[in-house]
């Protein structure tokens, strides 16, 4: 299907963009839902949006959006092969190579305005080139260890993979180009930009944006008030060990009248169980699961005085992101993503000088918290203000979006994102004009 060209007379042309993500997906949480979120917030603004992705996440799309246009990337004999080996690295390459085979297919009919690669979103991830049309990756954000101090919590895998990121960035930019000639979007600070750099990535490629969105139901609503004591405090996220939910269990004997309530789920359940029970604070900690996001999460969310997320490894901080927007105060360790969110105005951010200062000082930001509304009013109120000004919101973000697009796009086009909804917009407001 061919599309009208922006010079024909009385032709008003929508956006069209091709975005491509390997899951887009509410079920799959994480990168997934960020895909299907910008996918949906521009469609939303009035863009002409084709999106490639992989058919595991097809059942779910026909049930809870059968009007996408979507296409999908289906498994062969040899990816079910490589997935019963385990050759996570060879099944990443090959599906990233599928992706972008898949995507090349679409974009001879579609003619897209521009390319957008929303996911993977590590800089250490091979991109394949896309003559012919402007290419955005991003926003990308990776290339995070934990803090020297908690060096012995780094996995093996990890360890090792810091050690050759140099030689195979340098060896993967020579035969994977895709991204030296894309625009970057960076969310992760200058560790995203030092990775993207080994490979060959030029600094005047990257252009400096916000990880995510948030839910935009929290846009509209009213943020927390605090007042009085209340020392019912909140952890949310996978139970992994980088996390650091050990280090809010163990917080808790310091101070005696908090309570802890632990919301997501992960390999780490059993041992952090246990934890509690040794440290006697179980009858003080109560793990509840996962619990669906939206609007039953947040209501659940503002019975508590502060998010506790000594995350020692967090390369992005959606999950800061949404307390900020809602009101919730966020105590967390001072590294890695909440860092670059948060200031001693809007949050508590804990320097990781060890195991045993980390501990202690999220009791006592705990303690200071739950006995003092006046002082998480105050984080409140700030917090709020600075996700608004921020544009946290998905629409202010992909807004900007359209910025950036346009100034990715090949000089020899001549038109703008932005113009177009805008014309777009006069149209349906005065259809007879």
């Amino acid at each position: 299907m061919m599309h009208p060209s922006a010079d024909e007379p009385g032709q008003l042309e929508r956006p069209r963009i091709l975005l491509v993500a390997p899951n887009i997906s509410r079920r799959m949480g994480g990168e997934a839902i960020k895909a299907l979120m910008i996918l949906e917030g521009l469609l939303a603004m009035g863009c002409d949006v084709v999106q490639i992705t992989h058919a595991r996440v097809r059942d779910e799309m026909r049930a809870t959006n059968a009007n996408l246009n979507v296409h999908y990337v289906e498994d062969g004999p040899v990816q079910k092969l490589l997935y019963r080996l385990r050759l996570d690295w060879a099944l990443l390459w090959l599906g990233a190579w599928l992706l972008h085979r898949k995507a090349r297919q679409v974009a001879r009919d579609f003619q897209p305005w521009i390319v957008h690669f929303t996911s993977p979103i590590s800089p250490n991830i091979p991109y394949f080139r896309f003559p012919g049309v402007s290419v955005v990756i991003g926003p990308l954000n990776g290339n995070i260890l934990h803090p020297p101090t908690f060096a012995d919590r780094e996995t093996w895998a990890k360890r090792v993979g810091q050690k050759i990121l140099a030689p195979v960035q340098k060896i993967s930019g020579l035969f994977f180009r895709g991204k030296r000639s894309a625009c970057l979007l960076i969310s992760g600070g200058e560790r995203t930009v030092d990775a993207l750099m080994l490979g060959g990535c030029r600094r005047e490629q990257m252009v400096f944006t916000l990880d995510s969105g948030v839910d935009p139901q929290l846009v509209t609503c009213p943020a927390m008030t605090h007042d009085g004591p209340n020392f019912r405090f909140v952890f949310l996220g996978r139970l992994v060990r980088y996390k650091g939910c050990d280090l809010a269990i163990r917080a808790l004997k310091s101070v005696p009248q908090a309570q802890l309530d632990i919301i997501g789920d992960g390999e780490e359940r059993r041992a952090l169980e246990d934890l509690a029970r040794n440290d006697g604070v179980q009858d003080r900690v109560r793990f509840l699961g996962w619990v669906p996001g939206g609007a039953q999460l947040f209501d659940r969310l503002r019975s508590y005085r502060a998010f506790v997320f000594p995350s020692l490894a967090e390369a992005n901080g959606i999950v800061v992101q949404e307390a900020m927007m809602l009101g919730l105060p966020v105590i967390a360790v001072n590294w890695g993503g909440p860092a670059e969110l948060l200031d001693d105005d809007t949050g508590v951010l804990i320097e990781p000088v060890d195991e045993a200062r980390v501990i202690s000082e999220l009791a006592v930001a705990m303690a200071r918290l739950g006995a003092d509304g006046e002082a998480a009013n105050q984080l409140a109120v700030a917090a709020r203000d600075k996700a608004e000004r921020a544009g946290f919101s998905w629409p202010d973000l992909l807004h900007h979006w359209l910025t950036i697009y346009d100034a990715a796009t090949l000089p020899s086009a001549s038109r703008s994102f932005a113009q177009a909804l805008e014309l777009l917009r006069r149209a349906q407001l005065n259809p007879e004009k």
